[in-house]
């Protein structure tokens, strides 16, 4: 530090046009601090005790300062200045009630609604002429803005139909034989911009894994290498379209999603505004990041049944009261958040949205410890029946349903105070209708479009004008059927029964035994630790540890004795075993 002084001092003496002192080479300095003007200066303060902040050993070091510190003598190293232990606790109370105040500030925050932008609320349209005479019918035609918004466009439906032609031409030139299948939110157009692509292969083969990773792989099709989960219930292969940048799953020989398929199409046929507000709900767990069952959220089909069973089971529905397409949607989606989100009673109760063809049980609620499909643990799953398949529980992966709870509670609070306080503030016309209330937000208070939809489709239609996937698809048109043929899903069916029915057995025996352990409600206890055996060495002794030696160190007392020989030299062989390998 005295040298950089000097440095400095030579630089300001440089500055200024005067020569560096020829005197004695080791006369006084003044430090860069008092070489200000006085008026630039801090005066020194006397301290007669201070506390540095440093432990050891758990004690605090008071240091002492006198009238000969580094403050008065000006010396060219000036510590930190410690603080008091008054200065200290004052300081940490302080902090304390900072840090209080902010979070709850933030929590205050947290439930007030903010006026999004116009990129997060991208569904809004000013085309809709209708009079509102009440906030409740302007969330039903906000609903359905914002339902048209999420929906594919003519673009996603043709490069989804591109990315499975092109897996199924992948897998066709190695097996001739096999086919290739789309099922699920695919098939009820109730996909989000952001939903996987769920294909299902039926193939003559066994184990089909590792092949089709390499066809994938070998072709170029994957962005990375593909990955294959064989130990799931369902083996699945899972990876990221290399142009489109889709995400894909594909299963093999499983024909249970074609029969939810059609199931999920004659119960859209029977509620036609079903699958609007299963769209709205689908986009609400994602925004929130609760979408993916393999984390604990809640996958489409349980939604589905979830607003299936709370449109049944709606008492001013069955009386005819309420039509959900007579402008009731906004109605429907607060009282669904109400339901599931305070008042559905999860640990004693399970839901059936058909009727069961064995049982002859109706649509209704039923006591959970009844059932023999529903899953047990945790106790606080929602259960619900598969309309086609009475053994299944479609929810058993919505490990996380508590926070999903939390976040249907949230949202039945916001909205409440949401429209509520345009009922309040929205100024009216002399007929009652509502002043400018189509420029109003009220789904914004629970969701909104993020910016990787956004951008996510900007980039494909960039690509598709100008690049890789304009060119490849210019031949072909706009038109997505050119890529998929007509499937008679029962012949194929039919063709491939033995492998469908492997697949089922394989996969009813995993689950059997998920659902045996999730009957268990004790929690079992833990294993004794054993004694390990007493090694001795000398430490004069030069004795090397060998294998044989240290593997005896990790053998237990109980162990050597029940194999009733003496040999240590860690191979534990019985007497019985002893005679037969020698031949005797």
């Amino acid at each position: 530090l005295a040298n950089l002084y000097v440095a400095l001092q030579k630089i300001m003496e440089k500055i200024n046009g005067r020569c560096p002192s020829q005197g004695n080479s080791h006369q006084s300095y003044q430090p860069f601090s008092q070489q200000l003007p006085v008026s630039f200066r801090l005066p020194p303060v006397p301290i007669q005790a201070r506390v540095n902040k440093a432990v050891l050993g758990g004690k605090e070091i008071v240091q002492k300062t006198s009238a000969n510190s580094a403050f008065v003598n000006n010396d060219p190293f000036i510590p930190l200045n410690p603080l008091t232990t008054e200065e200290i606790r004052v300081f940490e109370d302080k902090k304390a009630a900072d840090n209080n105040a902010r979070k709850r500030r933030r929590s205050s925050e947290f439930d007030k609604w903010k006026r999004p932008n116009s990129q997060e609320t991208p569904w809004l349209s000013d085309e809709c002429t209708v009079k509102y005479t009440s906030v409740v019918q302007r969330l039903h035609y906000e609903i359905l803005e914002f339902v048209d918004y999420l929906l594919p466009t003519d673009l996603e439906r043709l490069l989804r139909a591109y990315v499975i032609k092109r897996i199924e031409m992948a897998i066709k030139a190695v097996y001739p034989t096999a086919e290739v299948l789309a099922f699920g939110s695919y098939n009820t157009d109730l996909y989000l911009p952001t939903s996987d692509i769920d294909l299902v292969c039926f193939i003559h083969q066994r184990n089909p894994l590792r092949d089709i990773v390499s066809i994938l792989a070998r072709n170029n099709i994957c962005e990375g290498r593909p990955i294959a989960i064989a130990n799931a219930v369902v083996p699945i292969i899972k990876f990221k379209e290399k142009h489109t940048k889709f995400n894909v799953d594909i299963s093999f020989n499983q024909a249970s999603g074609f029969g939810s398929a059609a199931a999920m199409k004659l119960f859209m046929k029977e509620w036609p505004s079903l699958g609007k507000l299963v769209v709205t709900l689908k986009y609400f767990l994602h925004h929130h990041e609760l979408d993916d069952p393999a984390c604990g959220g809640m996958g489409g089909y349980t939604v589905f049944c979830m607003v299936l069973s709370f449109l049944q089971l709606h008492p001013e529905i069955q009386k005819g009261v309420v039509v959900p397409e007579d402008e009731n949607l906004g109605v429907l989606l607060i009282e669904f958040f109400e339901l599931y989100g305070i008042h559905y009673n999860y640990e004693d109760l399970a839901i059936r949205v058909a009727k069961d063809k064995k049982s002859g049980l109706n649509v209704g609620y039923y006591r959970k410890k009844y059932e023999n499909w529903t899953t047990k643990d945790p106790i606080t799953n929602i259960c619900i029946q598969d309309p086609s398949d009475s053994t299944n529980d479609i929810a058993r992966s919505t490990k996380n349903m508590r926070m999903i709870q939390d976040e249907f509670q949230h949202a039945f609070e916001r909205l409440v105070t949401r429209v509520g306080y345009l009922e309040r503030c929205t100024p009216r016309d002399e007929d009652g209708t509502f002043r400018d209330l189509q420029s109003q937000s009220i789904l914004s208070s629970i969701s909104f479009i993020n910016s990787d939809i956004r951008k996510r489709r900007d980039q494909l239609y960039k690509d598709y004008k100008n690049g890789v996937l304009g060119s490849v698809l210019s031949q072909y048109g706009t038109d997505p059927s050119r890529f998929l043929r007509h499937h008679d899903v029962d012949i194929i069916i039919e063709t491939f029964r033995f492998e469908i029915a492997e697949a089922d057995r394989l996969r009813n025996f995993k689950f059997a035994r998920i659902r045996n352990k999730n009957d268990k409600h004790h929690i079992p206890p833990s294993p004794k630790k054993r004694e390990r055996s007493p090694v001795y060495i000398e430490e004069s002794s030069d004795m090397e540890m060998s294998d044989e030696f240290i593997s005896d160190y990790y053998i237990p007392n109980d162990r050597k004795l029940r194999n009733g020989t003496d040999d240590y030299n860690g191979k534990r062989r019985s007497k019985k075993r002893h005679k037969r390998e020698r031949g005797d």
